[in-house]
């Protein structure tokens, strides 16, 4: 997943961004210093929902903004690899 973060921001030209690999219940970044934090797909697959919230809340800088995408699914997926757009929010 990093290889591909990369590769979009050289493809968007985006040259102000910083990716790490860390736990998501423990962040290797210092007390408020993130402006955006985009989380995808993380509170459905991890039970420690209340320390990535904490996380979140230490390292995102007062006024800075945190963008979430869960899947919710409203019944079984027979087809994993078919979603409407009703079933998706951010």
């Amino acid at each position: 997943m990093l290889t591909r973060a990369r590769h979009a921001a050289a493809e968007a030209g985006v040259d102000v961004v910083t990716f790490y690999q860390g736990d998501a219940e423990r962040l290797p970044l210092d007390d408020a210093s993130v402006d955006v934090a985009l989380v995808n797909g993380i509170f459905n697959l991890n039970p420690a929902r209340a320390d990535i919230f904490r996380e979140l809340a230490r390292v995102v800088r007062p006024g800075g903004q945190v963008y979430v995408a869960e899947l919710v699914l409203q019944e079984a997926v027979t087809k994993p690899d078919h979603f409407t757009e009703a079933e998706w929010f951010a």
